[in-house]
């Protein structure tokens, strides 16, 4: 904080964030100064300085803030409960009592403060082991007189604690960020991302999703070092005439997304051909650009550059804006301090998506982030003593520049706005509650809207009534894990789970365990007919 406030009063007139407010004749949107910002944050900060401290909580304790992730105000409350010295553990809205419980029990949490949209949940979980406290109105908060000083932090000390997108054993895990890791994604990640970006135009970028996440919340930390503003869209896929209304009459001149949908609609729509045309840059992340997609984009000379960010590690790849015709290349970002790290025992046609096709048949490596560096998550989830290993595979296919390649674990995106999945954990469920039922399994899905469970059950039978009895089975035993999960995880359906005979879905020769995306290539049109059936492709 002790860097961000200044950074926050360098600019008082402009804007810094424009609220969505909703659809009229067309969508809405009002403006919020950065003055407007630093006075709503002090009113916060205040509240939240003397209201915690009645509760005897101390300055660098971890305060739960479970939020919408869609108001202003969300925001607002993030950095004024940083600014009265605790740690904000940001809870999202799709996170369950039990979950909340968990978590900040995990991260030694002194108190929970939620939206009052999630009171009669609060209510009816009964007793909490600490303080429960409602987010209060902005507009009812006094401007203070004053506010507490800041605590003394070291650049390794806990600033925020945000979550990944996905769980483990019905968790997802908690990601502290330091002040180190938010400076150094504020000026170092950010500034060489956006490289449209010339001195005196600010820019003017859409957020990525709940403000409970990461990407969209921290966006602030490098907005105010810049002078730049945020938009808030009203859903992360967001349609064609918002679009249009954010270039044309907000100015948004700079996007993140995934790209698709819209790179599909320029195709026949010479309005929103111009509009992606007249960007300063596009960053396209998640699943990549398919080859046609790329070319295409390519040759109608719109400014596309493919990302590659985590929760942990925020942006470390970028496509150079000036490099024509390298999608989807990246190169490092400047000042980011990184290796790859050959990749040993991989067998190639495990890779993820369409990264096999795509594959020049080159040395496959890990993205290795050592301890040192600025933008190494915090030691409690690193996973190698002298620093962290993304999981993400990688191909370099010129002299520095790399291509992703999938994953090199249990993880895969799925969903709507491809999140991650812990596969392995929902498997292990299976195996754990239907150990009489079924012999091993398979959850598929990668770069889907939706996960499948495939089971080789002990007793294959060829009646569709015992097929169904057995799918309802399993669907009843794992229940209560499912129900912890995000709704992306979740196989609550019975079309998302196929039986098929024992040893019959394909493994790999040397430790014969079962190979994910020979799952879905075997099985590719039954997955595309339950995906309709889902009413989710």
């Amino acid at each position: 904080m002790k860097w961000l406030l200044p950074a926050l009063a360098r600019y008082p007139s402009r804007v810094l964030f424009k609220e969505f407010t909703g659809f009229s004749a067309a969508p809405l949107w009002i403006s919020r100064t950065y003055h407007d910002f630093v006075q709503n944050l002090e009113r916060s900060a205040a509240h939240w300085a003397q209201t915690l401290g009645e509760q005897s909580i101390q300055q660098k304790d971890v305060v739960g803030l479970w939020t919408t992730g869609v108001a202003y105000s969300d925001l607002v409350h993030i950095y004024g409960i940083a600014r009265a010295g605790f740690v904000p553990e940001v809870l999202n809205a799709k996170m369950s009592i039990p979950v909340v419980r968990d978590l900040l029990a995990k991260t030694g949490g002194k108190a929970l403060i939620y939206d009052p949209s999630f009171a009669k949940v609060v209510a009816d979980a009964g007793r909490f082991e600490f303080p429960c406290l409602t987010i209060p109105d902005l507009h009812c908060l006094p401007i203070p007189s004053g506010l507490p000083d800041l605590p003394e932090v070291t650049p390794n000390d806990i600033a925020l604690i945000f979550h990944t997108s996905g769980t483990t054993s019905g968790v997802p895990k908690p990601v502290p960020e330091t002040h180190r890791w938010l400076k150094c994604q504020a000026q170092v990640q950010w500034p060489k991302i956006f490289q449209c970006y010339t001195a005196g135009q600010p820019l003017l970028v859409n957020n990525i999703g709940s403000f409970a996440n990461v990407g969209s919340a921290t966006t602030i930390s490098y907005l105010s070092w810049s002078g730049h503003s945020l938009i808030q869209t009203s859903k992360p896929d967001f349609e064609v005439d918002e679009f249009l209304a954010m270039v044309n009459d907000e100015g948004l001149n700079a996007i993140i997304l995934w790209f698709s949908k819209l790179l599909n609609t320029a195709r026949t729509n010479p309005a929103v051909l111009s509009a992606l045309k007249g960007m300063g840059q596009i960053n396209y992340t998640g699943a990549a650009l398919n080859p046609d997609d790329e070319a295409w984009a390519t040759e109608q000379r719109i400014p596309v550059t493919a990302l590659y960010a985590t929760t942990e590690s925020a942006g470390c790849l970028v496509s150079p804006l000036g490099e024509k015709g390298i999608l989807p290349g990246m190169r490092v970002l400047e000042g980011i301090n990184c290796k790859f790290i050959p990749t040993r025992g991989l067998d190639r046609t495990d890779l993820d998506g369409d990264a096999e096709q795509r594959s020049q048949g080159g040395q496959l490596f890990d993205l290795f982030l050592p301890a040192e560096a600025d933008n190494c998550p915090h030691p409690s989830i690193r996973n190698r003593p002298d620093g962290h290993i993304t999981g993400d595979l990688f191909e370099e296919v010129q002299p520095g520049l790399y291509c992703f390649r999938g994953r090199n674990d249990d993880w895969i995106r799925t969903g709507k706005d491809l999140c991650f999945c812990d596969t392995k954990s929902i498997e292990d469920n299976v195996l754990a509650t239907c150990a009489d039922l079924v012999q091993n399994c398979a959850v598929v899905g990668h770069y889907k809207p939706a996960v499948v469970l495939f089971v080789e059950p002990i007793r294959l039978s060829n009646v569709p009534e015992d097929d169904v009895m057995l799918r309802e089975e399993i669907l009843g035993r794992t229940r209560t894990f499912t129900d912890r999960l995000f709704e992306h995880e979740q196989i609550n359906s019975l079309v998302q789970i196929v039986s098929v005979k024992s040893g019959s879905l394909p493994r790999t020769s040397e430790k014969g365990n079962i190979r994910r995306k020979a799952v879905e290539d075997d099985h590719a049109a039954e997955l595309e007919e339950i995906y309709h059936q889902l009413k989710v492709w």
